[in-house]
């Protein structure tokens, strides 16, 4: 993969700003399960029919509810704040195989086969989320 930054991310010189500072659209935070291995991070991968897929969250509280209605809150899964460079190097590590992402499923979904109304392809979510970051691509 080679990525590269795009002249409007490129580094500005600082000044005195005016106004109160914003997050923009792109820092914005997501929200995966995951539990510590024993050394590395260890993200949940589920499987919709034959394939693996990474559920994503906008919010700490759906990650806890797909934790508590799946049935995975009495282990050691935990919800936990993601940025983009982490769901890069998670998809292109650990869950490297993952076909796709899921955007805040319910575990519902998995059962009767509908997370594919909230999925995106692996390559298509790389792609805008890096995007959103202000780096050009050349993923394959």
């Amino acid at each position: 993969m080679q990525i590269e930054r795009t002249p409007k991310q490129e580094a500005t010189p600082s000044g005195p700003q005016s106004g109160p500072r914003r997050r923009s659209r792109a820092s914005k935070k997501r929200w995966l399960i995951a539990r510590a291995g024993e050394s590395h991070l260890e993200p949940l991968c589920v499987r919709s029919g034959a394939e693996r897929v990474l559920p994503v969250f906008s919010f700490e509280e759906e990650a806890e509810m797909f934790l508590r209605l799946g049935g995975y809150d009495g282990g050691q899964w935990r919800a936990r704040e993601s940025c983009a460079g982490e769901l890069v190097s998670v998809l292109c590590g650990p869950c490297k195989g993952a076909r796709g992402v899921a955007l805040d499923p319910t575990p519902g979904m998995l059962k009767d086969g509908t997370v594919g109304l909230v999925g995106v392809e692996r390559r298509c979510f790389l792609e805008q989320l890096l995007a959103r970051e202000g780096y050009r691509t050349a993923l394959w």
